[in-house]
C-alpha cells in the first residue's frame, strides 16, 4: 500500500527538528534531576558513567518511542504537522520505533562520538576534533539532498517516512 500523505518538507524537518532539541533538553533537565542522588551516591566510577549513560538512552526512547507508537507524533511533530509512518503508511510498531531510534542514535551521537575519539588519540586541536565529529552529525541530514525521496539517512535505514499531516478543516 503506497502512502496517500505526502513528504513532509526538508525545511519543515528541520524546523520540527530544532524544536524538538529544545524539548529534549527540557526532558534530559528532568531525567537529569531525577538521577542525580543515584549517582551521587555511587560516586565517580566507569558503573555510574555507564548507568546514566544508559539511563539517559532509555529516557529517550520512552519519550519518542511512546509517542512514535501511540500516535505517530511528538509534541514537535504536532506542532508542525509531521508525522512518522512506516513503509506501508502505517503507525510504527514498538520494534519500528526501536529501529529508527537506535539507527538515529548511533548516527547523531555514536558516529560524531567515535570521530571525536578517534582523532583526539591521535592528536590535533580540540577544533579539528569538533569540526570532524560535526561533519559526522550533519551527514544524516545533508543525505535528505542526495536521496530520491528526500529521507534522512536513519528514516532510509529503518524504513521509515515523515509525512505532512493534512490541515484540519474549520467548522
Amino acid at each position: 500500500m503506497k502512502n496517500p500523505l505526502p513528504g513532509a518538507g526538508l525545511a519543515r524537518r528541520l524546523a520540527c527538528l530544532l524544536y524538538e532539541l529544545l524539548l529534549v533538553g527540557a526532558l534530559l533537565l528532568v531525567a537529569s534531576a531525577l538521577i542525580t542522588p543515584l549517582l551521587n551516591w555511587l560516586g565517580p566510577s566507569l558503573f555510574a558513567t555507564l548507568l546514566s549513560q544508559l539511563y539517559f538512552a532509555a529516557v529517550l526512547f520512552g519519550y519518542f518511542g511512546w509517542c512514535w507508537v501511540k500516535g505517530g507524533q511528538t509534541v514537535a511533530m504536532k506542532t508542525w504537522r509531521i508525522r512518522l509512518v512506516d513503509r506501508a503508511g502505517l503507525t510504527l510498531s514498538w520494534r519500528g520505533a526501536f529501529r529508527r531510534y537506535v539507527f538515529a542514535l548511533g548516527l547523531y551521537v555514536g558516529l560524531p562520538a567515535l570521530s571525536y575519539l578517534g582523532l583526539a588519540r591521535s592528536g590535533g586541536s580540540v577544533l579539528q576534533h569538533v569540526a570532524l565529529a560535526l561533519v559526522w552529525w550533519l551527514l544524516p541530514l545533508l543525505s535528505a539532498w542526495l536521496d530520491p525521496e528526500k529521507l534522512f539517512l536513519h528514516d532510509r535505514l529503518a524504513g521509515t517516512r515523515l509525512v505532512l499531516v493534512p490541515k484540519k478543516a474549520k467548522s
